[in-house]
């Protein structure tokens, strides 16, 4: 149906739902959320829909039906299992697995999502290889890039890297030889920026975790600490960190020597508990806790 939106522009399966809906609505405004609930095989529920766009897993049997609501390709509907599988994984070898078969199922016909900009995503080490451009001067020496690199790096992922930064044209050769980041940003949808970044998040949460197992490097600091806090304190933590990221940006914009090394520095909420029904609520005023 001409005006639908192409699910291979999509990282996230219920932002292509949401928008599905929206331009299925369009062009007929009978389409409604029950009307899919009907297609789905469940005419007395409400709110299946709602559920899934808030967060709600999709089992392999609504998935199929999924399909056949969205009236998909052979193609896309195998690219569409792929990404539920992707967003829906409980384990970062899951979650890899997918996004592997994401890149190799792609069938864009434009660059909305560049099978380029998924395979520099794909692997931590793009960046840092980036990034380190910047303060050593190697030319086309795959071996030496992969040296400079920790955790160490085999060659022939030191060249690929590289020759992926080329073809996105984020480095490119001075007046000595010497391959130098450029002032061009990677530019993706922004449908698709979110998860490809978290996807980007899992490997270097990664290397934090190595981090710790192996300590001893230098400017190596790592800090993690447990708290209760109220929704406001919660708040103003979140401000105060996002002030905090904004500080980082500056010192790193301003820095006037040379840089010598290349950091990864992350900063991180997790929520550790439920959130509680508000009558499940303890009485009284309980004391915030910080814990190491």
């Amino acid at each position: 149906m001409d005006g639908m939106p192409l699910v291979y522009a999509y990282t996230d399966y219920r932002k292509f739902l949401e928008d599905w809906m929206e331009a299925r609505q369009a062009v007929d405004r009978k389409f409604n959320r029950s009307e899919v609930h009907r297609r789905l095989g469940l005419p007395n529920t409400r709110s299946y829909l709602s559920d899934v766009l808030s967060g709600k897993d999709v089992s392999p049997t609504f998935l199929e039906r999924f399909v056949v609501v969205l009236e998909l390709t052979s193609d896309e509907a195998r690219f569409f299992r792929v990404l539920v599988r992707f967003n829906q994984a409980t384990s970062p070898e899951e979650r890899e697995l997918a996004f592997d078969q994401l890149v190799a199922l792609n069938r864009t016909p434009r660059a909305v999502l560049d099978p380029r900009h998924y395979r520099y995503y794909r692997h931590w080490w793009n960046g840092a290889v980036r990034a380190l451009l910047a303060i050593h001067n190697v030319g086309d020496e795959p071996r030496h890039l992969a040296n400079l690199v920790s955790p160490p790096i085999t060659e022939t992922q030191a060249k690929g890297s590289l020759n992926l930064l080329k073809e996105l044209e984020l480095v490119a050769k001075n007046e000595q030889g010497f391959w130098k980041p450029t002032q061009h940003t990677l530019s993706t949808g922004e449908g698709a920026k979110g998860e490809l970044i978290r996807q980007l998040q899992v490997q270097q949460l990664g290397l934090i975790q190595s981090a710790v197992i192996r300590p001893g490097s230098a400017g190596q600091v790592v800090a993690t600490n447990t708290i209760s806090v109220s929704d406001i304190g919660l708040d103003m933590i979140r401000k105060r960190l996002e002030r905090f990221r904004s500080e980082i940006r500056s010192i790193v914009h301003k820095d006037d020597n040379p840089a010598t090394r290349v950091h990864l520095v992350s900063l991180a909420i997790v929520p550790m508990t439920r959130d509680p029904l508000q009558g499940d609520r303890p009485s009284g005023k309980p004391k915030p806790v910080v814990s190491p």
